[in-house]
């Protein structure tokens, strides 16, 4: 038998009341967000490192006021007294600059948590303002020049933060290159190796720019000829969920460009004067522009002047044509592949030890085992996202974890597409699954706390309206209560949904049978083992099931066990997949879903007639674990369904998936397949396979 996971999660107040405690989002902006309009993020650490009092205040509200003349709307980000603000007021502009510089800190990613935590003010860099804007949903940001490799890089490893942000933070960031005091080739090659989309803007032949003057002397593989062309690239960048930044680099004006020699030798005084000085770390960038100012008697400054407030011109152009081409190329109806599935189900950390001890019988008496242990994400709904958004490409997920540093570990173990719908919760601790295998691999034991899914409630879901309206079909595990179920089949009947239920465990895979059948109709599909077909038989009929409870019995009689159970019931579903361990599964279905598979996704009230037949399990060599076997059988098949394909690739999907994650050590493999083309070959040569064998 499979083994399944259960367990669950709290909600989405929770997360949107600590946002609120740290980032406050000015209504100007909040507006255009919620409208879909162009907004473009700015730094603030010109205002309190990048320059001197006034320039700095006048310079923040020359670009701001560039911004707006170009058809976006500013949004300046800065730290106010633990304050994450989003949308700088001018007076609290002029607060920012006003303060001391000793008690004003120059934050990247690493100093939010500190900054804010003690209550103080910083200016964001180019990396903080680009985690920032990413997690309000802000896309284009424009700053002056981002940070790099340093020119001793290679000996000192003083590289800025900015390119590993780039690297894992999807934000545009409109800038005039890399600060000429850095070494501009080794930097372009890290962001290489960061998988940063790097071009140049206006720039003939790919001429990059290097902050002062328009030639740095590297070019790069792409040039943008317009904001309309940046905003294509944008709107291809969004669809390919890329999870990096993207860096456009736009020479400043040539009236305001920088003689080439005067400024190198500027920068390397300056950097003299840095060492003599004992500068280092964050302090090198503002010194060094500081220093370069003066050596230049003001030029520089106005060349940094210029460079920025053309650069947000160009920012708001390009953002105000990607709300363009966006809203031109939006489908109100979108194709059930471009839409997402929905999956409600549990999160929860896995501790598993199997006993090592070959010269002993395990007993629960007491006694200690030499075994090893392991940890790893579990939970049955979470194990089926993460298996959807590695096949089909996206998904969203509803689930929790608690506040805690179990919660945190299992964050980290999670890829970053699932943790948009996961909720921290204070109430509750994360769910903890403890499993005992014995020295064969047979489950013997499990253990688990599961008082988190009752935070799932319906006030929760009904936050999360717009993903189950948008979503072509919803899967459920049954770890949830049945308020909550009933609250996501409601929504399921509103938007005319299909659900396919996960039954978990034989103790609750009856859960949602016991609502009213008006809720019930658009569970249109389920995947129970043969304990928790018996459980749904009896929830369903109100009537006790005699059958020998044993999966060890003859082929032959577990199949005709499993055929008089759903024969009861298969009226009330479009497919039913009951899993008989490693025989294989024995589908249940609509007979006219043999040439259509799209028909078992059909929510009206009437079931055509059923046809049963048997798919024997392939033969998989080199089994490491079989805890999730059964949860990526779920995410095959539904990725082949959603995708359009027949039945029997949609069962031989199921089963390719499965194999990899028996072959795995974790319950969900960390890569199924390369691309998505070898996977889909994949379950094509199976089809061969159980087409052979089934029955």
């Amino acid at each position: 038998m499979l083994l399944r996971r259960c367990f669950l999660f709290p909600f989405p107040e929770v997360r949107l009341v600590r946002r609120a405690l740290h980032i406050v989002l000015h209504p100007e902006i909040r507006q255009a967000l919620q409208h879909k309009k162009p907004v473009v993020a700015l730094e603030s650490t010109i205002i309190t490192h990048g320059m001197p009092m006034p320039e700095n205040v006048l310079t923040a509200l020359a670009v701001e006021e560039q911004v707006r003349l170009n058809g976006a709307t500013p949004a300046t980000i800065g730290i106010l007294d633990g304050r994450i603000k989003v949308g700088l007021t001018p007076e609290e502009l002029n607060t920012l600059a006003k303060k001391p510089r000793d008690q004003v800190i120059k934050c990247s990613r690493r100093d939010l948590p500190f900054v804010v935590s003690r209550k103080q003010s910083g200016g964001t860099t180019v990396a903080a303002t680009m985690l920032i804007a990413h997690r309000v949903g802000i896309q284009v940001f424009a700053t002056g020049g981002i940070g790099g490799v340093h020119r001793d890089g290679h000996e000192s490893l003083d590289v800025s933060a900015d390119l590993t942000e780039l690297g894992r933070t999807p934000v545009a960031v409109v800038c005039s290159g890399v600060k000429s005091i850095l070494d501009i080739p080794r930097t372009l090659e890290y962001l290489e190796t960061q998988g940063v989309c790097v071009a140049s803007f206006e720039s003939p032949g790919g001429v990059f720019p290097d902050f002062y003057t328009r030639d740095s002397g590297c070019t790069v593989p792409y040039n943008l000829n317009s904001a309309k062309e940046a905003a294509e690239l944008l709107r291809s960048w969004k669809e390919l969920k890329m999870e990096s930044g993207l860096l456009i680099g736009v020479p400043i004006p040539e009236e305001f460009a920088a003689d080439k020699s005067k400024i190198e030798d500027a920068i390397k005084k300056a950097s003299a004067q840095a060492k003599a000085h004992g500068v280092s770390g964050k302090d090198v960038t503002p010194f060094l522009l500081a220093a370069i100012a003066k050596i230049t008697e003001g030029k520089s400054l106005k060349s940094n002047i210029a460079l920025i407030k053309n650069n947000a011109k160009v920012a708001a152009k390009i953002a105000a044509s990607l709300c363009e081409v966006s809203t031109n190329t939006e489908n109100p109806e979108p194709k059930t592949f471009d839409r997402k599935p929905l999956v409600v189900g549990a999160s929860i950390l896995d501790l598993s030890f199997t006993v090592d001890d070959h010269n002993r019988d395990m007993k629960l008496d007491g006694a200690t085992y030499s075994a090893v242990a392991k940890q790893a994400a579990g939970g049955v709904g979470r194990n089926i996202a993460e298996g959807i958004y590695k096949l089909y490409g996206d998904v969203n997920l509803i689930s929790a974890v608690g506040n805690d540093q179990m919660g945190q570990t299992l964050l980290q173990m999670m890829p970053k597409a699932l943790k948009r719908g996961l909720v921290l919760a204070d109430s509750h601790s994360t769910s903890l699954c403890s499993l005992i295998f014995d020295k064969f691999g047979d489950c013997k034991l499990i253990l688990g706390n599961m008082e988190i899914h009752q935070s799932i409630t319906p006030e929760t879901l009904q936050a999360h309206h717009q993903l189950f309206r948008e979503a072509p079909l919803i899967i459920m595990d049954s770890n949830i209560s049945e308020q909550a179920m009933a609250s996501i089949l409601h929504q399921a009947q509103k938007n005319k949904i299909p659900v396919f239920f996960e039954p978990t465990d034989m103790f609750i895979a009856g859960k949602p049978f016991k609502l009213l059948p008006e809720l019930t109709k658009n569970i249109r599909m389920i995947k129970p083992n043969l304990e928790e077909l018996k459980t749904i038989t009896e929830a369903i009929t109100g009537q006790p099931v005699n059958w020998s409870q044993n999966t060890k019995l003859p082929q032959a009689d577990l199949l005709q066990q499993a055929k008089s159970m759903i024969k009861k019931i298969d009226c009330h579903f479009n497919c039913i997949i009951a899993t008989l361990g490693d025989h294989g599964v024995l589908l249940s279905y609509r007979q006219d879903a043999d040439n259509d598979s799209r028909l078992l996704l059909d929510v009206s009230k009437s079931t055509p007639p059923h046809c049963t037949r048997f798919y024997a399990a392939p033969m998989v060599h080199n089994i490491v674990n079989v805890s999730g076997a059964g949860d990526s059988f779920c995410a095959g098949f539904i990725t082949a369904l959603l995708r359009g394909r027949i039945l029997n690739e949609c069962v031989a999907a199921g089963f390719v998936a499965a194999e990899k994650a028996l072959q795995s050590e974790s319950a969900v493999p960390s890569t199924y397949f390369s691309n998505p083309e070898t996977f889909e070959s994949r379950y094509k040569q199976t089809v061969k396979i159980i087409q052979q064998q089934s029955i």
